[in-house]
């Protein structure tokens, strides 16, 4: 369940809440700040994530970014997310499969590129790979002010989506 956002705040108080897109859909999309800019970045996650599932049934999502805040000031332009699964699934990927995998994550080797159309922000993270785990737990709960600069001593929460 997704906790409230304190008063005066934009953001998710600290921790990994576990959901599902429905109650996403109801409190970043239905209502939040700038729903229809939102609707069109969430119909392309749902998208996403249903071709991430045809390939990585066991997968989890951590979702975060803009997306999972109330900021007043500039409609989410993207949702980031953290594909979780175990290294052993993808390396039973088929050949084929692997290059469909690797279409549905953020390319970041040369000039950036985002699934799709830029809606979506991904990456991947292999489970039971602890160093990389807690990695992203510190940066994803990391604070960002207007300007995009942390502000320190401030942590937030994002959301975990298991299908």
């Amino acid at each position: 369940m997704i906790p409230l956002i304190p008063d005066g705040e934009w953001y998710l108080p600290a921790g990994i809440y576990r959901t599902d897109l429905s109650e996403i859909e109801d409190r970043f999309v239905k209502e939040a700040p700038f729903p229809d800019e939102r609707q069109r970045v969430f119909e392309a996650f749902k998208l996403w994530i249903a071709l991430v599932r045809d390939l990585l049934p066991g997968a989890r999502f951590w979702i975060n970014g803009g997306f999972v805040t109330h900021k007043t000031w500039a409609a989410p332009s993207d949702v980031d997310v953290m594909i979780l699964v175990k290294s052993v699934d993808v390396n039973a990927l088929s050949e084929s499969e692997q290059g469909r995998f690797e279409q549905l994550l953020t390319d970041t080797s040369g000039p950036r590129v985002q699934p799709m159309s830029g809606l979506v922000d991904a990456f991947v993270c292999f489970r039971g790979d602890v160093g990389d785990t807690v990695y992203w737990k510190e940066l994803w709960a990391e604070v960002l002010d207007q300007d995009r600069k942390q502000i320190i001593g401030r942590k937030k929460g994002y959301l975990e989506v298991v299908l």
